[in-house]
C-alpha cells in the first residue's frame, strides 16, 4: 500500500517537469549550487531524484538515483539512462560502491520518519562522504503555500519543515555533524539585473543571509 507522500508523488509526477520548468529561475540556481559543492568524478546518490534532472548534470564517476515514487523513477529511467536508478526508500538501498556524496534536493520536507533516513545515511556513509540536503527555509513557508494556492509553484502534498535545532538534535544522535550550513536566493524570482545582483551578494551579510529561500547543509560522519 502505498504512503501518503508517494501517492502524491506518483500522481504530480506527469507535470514535474512543467513545474521546474515553470519555476526555472530557482531551479537553475539549485543547479548550479550542486555543481559548486559536488566536485567532478566522484561517486554519487541523490536521493529523492524525481525524474533524474539534477544528478543528471553533475560530472560524476558513478551516478545512483532512487525515489520512492515509481512513476518518476520511470520518467527518471527514460529521460536519462546512463545513470542507475532504483524506484526504493534509503532504508531498504544496499550498494556496494563506496559513495563520496549523497545529497537529498528538496526532500527532508517530505520524510515520513526523518531518524530512520538519518540511520540509514549513518549505515552507507564513510567518514569521507559528505551528505548535502538543501531545502527552503522554514521562513519561507508561508510565502510558499501562498504561491502554491495561486498554482505558481509545485503542490507539496504531505509535508513538515523541520526547524533546523531539531534536526540537528537527531543528527547527534547517530553521530553525524554539520560541516557547513548556509543560505542562497533571498530573491528567488527573475527580474533581470536585479535578481542577480541581490542574490548574488546578499549572503555575505551575517544579519541578512538567514532570509535566504534556499537553505543548505552539508554533513559528515564523526
Amino acid at each position: 500500500m502505498q504512503t501518503p507522500v508517494e501517492k502524491h508523488f506518483d500522481e504530480i509526477a506527469p507535470q514535474y517537469d512543467y513545474f521546474k520548468e515553470k519555476n526555472w529561475y530557482y531551479y537553475r540556481n539549485l543547479k548550479k549550487l550542486y555543481k559548486e559543492l559536488i566536485p567532478k568524478d566522484k561517486n554519487v546518490l541523490e536521493i529523492g531524484c524525481g525524474t533524474g534532472d539534477l544528478i543528471s548534470l553533475l560530472e560524476t564517476r558513478k551516478a545512483f538515483g532512487i525515489d520512492i515514487s515509481p512513476k518518476m523513477i520511470d520518467i527518471a529511467r527514460e529521460k536519462h539512462p546512463e545513470i542507475i536508478f532504483e524506484a526504493i526508500t534509503i532504508e531498504a538501498f544496499q550498494l556496494n560502491t563506496p559513495l563520496d556524496y549523497i545529497f537529498l534536493a528538496d526532500v527532508i520536507e517530505h520524510l515520513e520518519d526523518i531518524p530512520s533516513t538519518v540511520e540509514a545515511l549513518s549505515k552507507i556513509c564513510s567518514k569521507d562522504t559528505r551528505i548535502i540536503f538543501t531545502y527552503a527555509n522554514p521562513l519561507w513557508e508561508p510565502i510558499l503555500m501562498l504561491l502554491e494556492k495561486l498554482h505558481m509553484k509545485m503542490p507539496e502534498g504531505p509535508h513538515y519543515r523541520i526547524p533546523f535545532y531539531k534536526f540537528k538534535k537527531i543528527l547527534n544522535t547517530y553521530d553525524i555533524e554539520t560541516i557547513e550550513r548556509d543560505w542562497r536566493l533571498i530573491f528567488p524570482a527573475f527580474i533581470p539585473y536585479f535578481s542577480e545582483s541581490i542574490n548574488g551578494f546578499f549572503y555575505h551579510i551575517p544579519l541578512i543571509r538567514r532570509l535566504g529561500m534556499l537553505e543548505y547543509i552539508i554533513l559528515k560522519k564523526k
